[in-house]
C-alpha cells in the first residue's frame, strides 16, 4: 500500500464489505437503531513523508496522522448507522471492550444492530520503534514463523500483527438464527492500576475480570471447557497469566486446554481480541482445541495445559476469552455454543 495511506482502515472496510455482502441483516434494522462499535490501535502517523517534505522543521505534521476516529465517521456515513458510532482505543483489550460493550447494549436494547469488532496495523516505523524502545518485541534467531512462542520456556517477545474484523452483533430475537455462529453470554472488564507496560504479576484482575464474566453469564468455573488466552510471548504476560488461572480455577487450573492463536498471526494490538473470537468460534464450531503454534518446552512459571501438536477433541460448550493490555487493561468474554 502507498505509505501515506493508513493500512488497518483498509482491512476494516474490507471486512465489513465482505461481511455485509453475506449478511445483509442490517438493512433491516432502521438506521436509528444501526450502532457501530469498534475497537482500534491508535492513529497511523506517516513519518516518512513527514521527513521527506522536511515540514519537521516547523513540527507541521497534521496532515501526516491519520485518524482511526475518520474511519469510524466514514463507516457510520457508508452504512446509514445513526444509532452512536464509537471507536474504542484501549491498546490490546480495544476490540474485546468494544465487542463487550456491544454485548451490554444488547441486554438492554435488543432491538438494535450493532456492527462491532477491531482493526489495526503497527507496521510503521514510528509503531515498531515503540515497541523495541520498550523491549517487548521478539528476538527469537531461529526461523521468522517461529519468532513467536506463546507459553514456550525460549519465547523472547511478540511478533507485530495486522488485520481487521467485523461482526453482526445482534440479539436472537431479531437475527437470522441459521447465520448465528455463537453466543455472547458474559463480559467483564477491570484495570490493574500496576504498571504501564506490565502486568500486575500476581493476576489479582485479570482474575477478577474472568470470575465477574463467568458470573455475568451465569455460570461457574466449572462450566468452562477451555481458555483461549492473551498469549503475546512475552516474558512478563504468561507467568501473569497463569497466576490468573489458578486463582479462578484452582486444582483444575492444570486441567483446562488453553489455547493462543499469537504464534499463528502475530499480535494485533487494537485487533487482537476480535481477530481471536475467530478462533473461539472454530473451537466452537468443530469442537476443538487448537494446537498453540511453537510451543515446544513447558515454563514452569506458566504450567497451564497449552494444547501442541494436534486439536484436542473435546465437547465444548463455553470458552472463557481473555485479553490484557497496556494500562494494566484486562477483558474476558464468555462465549458459548448457540442452542
Amino acid at each position: 500500500m502507498p505509505r501515506d495511506m493508513d493500512r488497518k482502515a483498509v482491512f476494516i472496510k474490507s471486512a465489513i464489505k465482505e461481511l455485509l455482502e453475506t449478511n445483509r441483516d442490517i438493512e433491516k434494522y432502521d438506521p436509528k437503531d444501526r450502532i457501530a462499535h469498534f475497537g482500534a490501535g491508535i492513529d497511523y502517523f506517516d513519518l516518512a513523508s513527514y521527513i521527506d517534505c522536511m515540514k519537521y522543521v516547523t513540527g507541521d505534521w497534521e496532515e501526516f496522522c491519520k485518524r482511526s476516529t475518520i474511519t469510524a465517521h466514514e463507516i457510520a456515513k457508508k452504512y446509514d448507522i445513526h444509532g452512536g458510532s464509537h471507536l474504542n482505543v484501549a491498546a490490546c483489550v480495544a476490540s474485546t471492550q468494544a465487542i463487550g460493550l456491544a454485548f451490554r447494549i444488547l441486554k438492554r436494547n435488543p432491538e438494535k444492530f450493532i456492527l462491532s469488532g477491531g482493526f489495526d496495523s503497527m507496521l510503521c516505523a514510528l509503531h515498531y520503534m515503540g515497541f523495541y524502545k520498550l523491549g517487548a518485541l521478539s528476538s527469537w534467531e531461529g526461523k521468522p514463523e517461529e519468532s513467536c512462542r506463546p507459553f514456550d520456556k525460549k519465547r523472547s517477545g511478540l511478533v507485530i500483527g495486522e488485520g481487521g474484523v467485523a461482526y453482526s452483533i445482534q440479539s436472537d430475537d431479531y437475527a437470522d438464527n441459521s447465520k448465528i455462529l455463537a453466543e455472547i453470554v458474559g463480559y467483564a472488564s477491570t484495570a490493574d492500576s500496576y504498571m504501564v507496560t506490565d502486568p500486575n504479576p500476581d493476576g489479582e484482575y485479570l482474575a477478577l475480570a474472568a470470575t465477574n464474566a463467568i458470573r455475568n453469564a451465569g455460570l461457574t468455573p466449572e462450566d468452562i471447557d477451555c481458555i483461549h488466552v492473551h498469549g503475546t510471548g512475552t516474558f512478563r504476560n504468561e507467568p501473569a497469566e497463569t497466576q490468573a488461572i489458578k486463582r479462578v480455577f484452582g486444582r483444575r487450573y492444570d486441567q483446562i486446554p488453553v489455547f493462543s492463536l499469537k504464534g499463528q498471526i502475530g499480535h494485533l494490538i487494537g485487533a487482537c481480541g476480535a481477530m481471536e473470537i475467530l478462533a473461539v468460534i472454530h473451537s466452537i464450531k468443530n469442537q476443538v482445541v487448537l494446537p498453540t503454534a511453537n510451543f515446544e518446552t513447558a515454563d514452569p512459571d506458566a504450567d497451564l495445559f497449552v494444547v501442541r501438536g494436534e486439536p484436542l477433541k473435546i465437547r465444548i460448550n463455553n470458552v472463557l476469552k481473555l485479553n490484557a493490555g497496556f494500562g494494566g487493561q484486562n477483558t474476558a468474554l464468555v462465549i458459548a455454543k448457540y442452542e
